[in-house]
Formats: C-alpha cells, structure tokens, sequence
C-alpha cells in the first residue's frame, strides 16, 4: 500500500482563491523523510509551481511559539530563502495544527531564524501573516559599473520596446543575486511583455520595480524574473521585497518619487503590489537598526489533499 504524505496548497499574499502566488506546504510526518532530499525536489517537480515548502517540527517549541526546519524548493533546486511559501506554511501550521499559537518560529538553513506572527483581527481571527526576514543589502550601479552594461543589455533583449531613457537606477544584491532595475513614474509595468529567455545571463533575478500611481493605494509596484530558478515569472514574491525595501527606503532620489514619500520616510513602510497576472498585495517594514524587514500579508488555502509515494 503507498505511503500517504499530506499536502496542502496556498494562494499566499490574496485574501481570495486564484490570486497571489500559490505554493504548496508539505509537512513532514517524520524526520527520515525529511533528509530524503531526492524525494523532496521530485515532490516539488510534481506540484510544479514556483516553490514547494517542507516543514519538520523540531524539539524545543512551545504552544505559544512551536519550532520548525523549513526548506524550499523550486521544481529545478533549493533556494535559500522565499517568502510566499514561509507565508503558506505559516497560514497551514495556523490553521489545521496550532490553532492556539500567536507565532512560529522557522529554523532555515541559509537566512537564520524567521519568525511568523499571526495579526488577528477583531474577531480573534487570522487576518494577515507578519513574516520577520534579514534585510537583502545591495549596492547601487553608478553609471560605469562594469554590470551596469550588461544589466541594461539584457533587459532591453528580454522587453519589447525597451527604452533605457527611463531607466532611474540600477541596483544589485549578491544575497539575492538579482538585478532591480528601478523604471520611472508612468511606465505601465502591469503590461511591460518581457521574454524571460535571455535573463538568466543576469543571475537569479531580475527585479523590476516603480512608483505606484498616486491613485492606487500602493507605494511601488514590482514584477520578478526567476528563469534561472525555473520560475518564468514569479507571481509574488515576498523575499524580493527584501531587497525592494532598502532600495526604495534608503535612497533619498528613489524615495522622492513615491506618491507619498514623507510618510514612507517617516514609517518606514510600504504598501507594495506585485503586478504579475495573478497579483498580490503585501506590506514592507523596514527596520534599518536591526537590518530586518516585516512582511504582512493574507493567505487562503485552496487545496488540500495526500500524496500517495
């Protein structure tokens, strides 16, 4: 008879099925399992969406705050840190296995310790997901920087009718090892059509990202690349937003073209919008002192059932 594994899959940064950026939550019934790293990446292939999370309780934990490994996993490799799959976990271990936390502590084997918090509403229900995540450091590419040429290269091969005159600014992050290629005020990110083929020449990412029209409710818009990771486009991604709250937070030019930048100076927060064909929605703290950044966001499952192995 087959092994039953359960699985549950999430729309993570939506508050309603068939948005956001759906991942699938594998909880691990026992720690053999859990070192099986062959079965974990043909799991993953399987469900084929941008990246597949696998929870092991660990010793140590409390009811309030239990503990556990968290790993992630693209249908091609391993990455070392993602936000919406964190954030699907976090809603499943919520909801069906500790109705009774007020947080999670996920133990990873790149980015250290992460917390999730629940914020209930008024009823005392879950209504979003606080994710606390190290801050992605980056360094701006002044014109003349030897990968500024090839940035730019790329990126006017993989979008139709590029026009680099509205290029901003150019920035890098090595923990990424993405490219975030700021556009002006104006620019229809939502319906830029990019042809990721030629972008894995870039790294892992390409992060693009711009002003939100004043009208919006939003501060920035954003839409990530990941070929490299076998992602196409990544529908919403939270640890992109790592990066994207030092790049627009800490840059005084890049701050001055938000619709509202004294409140985002004086707040430190962004309300930001990944505007891929499904969409999401997500709030971005940073906090500078402690090199942090808070994600909050909505979750909704959609699916649950077993693996049969």
């Amino acid at each position: 008879m087959p092994r039953q594994i359960a699985f549950t899959t999430v729309d993570a940064f939506s508050s309603t099925p068939f948005g956001g950026n759906p991942a699938a939550v594998i909880i691990w019934p026992d720690a053999a399992l859990a070192q099986d790293d062959a079965l974990a990446q043909n799991i993953a292939a399987e469900f084929n969406l941008s990246e597949t999370a696998f929870g092991l309780k660990l010793e140590g934990g409390t009811d309030k705050q239990p503990r556990y490994e968290l790993r992630w996993r693209t249908p091609t490799r391993e990455v070392n840190l993602c936000g919406h799959a964190t954030l699907a976990t976090a809603h499943t271990l919520f909801t069906s296995h500790h109705p009774d936390a007020e947080s999670i502590a996920f133990q990873s084997r790149s980015s250290g310790t992460l917390i999730a918090r629940r914020i209930p509403d008024a009823s005392g229900r879950t209504e979003r997901i606080a994710l606390d995540f190290p801050v992605s450091p980056l360094v701006t590419l002044e014109d003349g920087h030897r990968r500024r040429p090839k940035i730019l290269e790329t990126v006017a091969e993989a979008i139709r009718d590029f026009d680099p005159s509205r290029v901003l600014r150019v920035a890098w992050s090595d923990v990424r090892e993405a490219a975030i290629v700021e556009l002006e005020a104006g620019v229809d990110l939502e319906k830029l059509s990019v042809d990721p083929t030629p972008l894995p020449q870039l790294g892992r990412q390409l992060i693009l990202t711009c002003p939100a029209p004043a009208e919006s409710g939003s501060d920035i818009y954003s839409r990530v690349f990941a070929p490299a990771s076998g992602v196409p486009e990544d529908p919403v991604t939270g640890a992109a937003h790592t990066a994207l709250a030092p790049f627009w937070l800490l840059d005084k030019h890049s701050i001055s073209r938000l619709p509202d930048p004294t409140r985002a100076h004086d707040t430190s927060v962004l309300r930001a919008k990944q505007v891929s064909r499904r969409g999401g929605e997500l709030i971005v703290k940073l906090e500078e002192k402690n090199k942090r950044v808070e994600l909050q966001g909505s979750a909704r499952r959609v699916m649950r059932g077993v693996l049969e192995l």
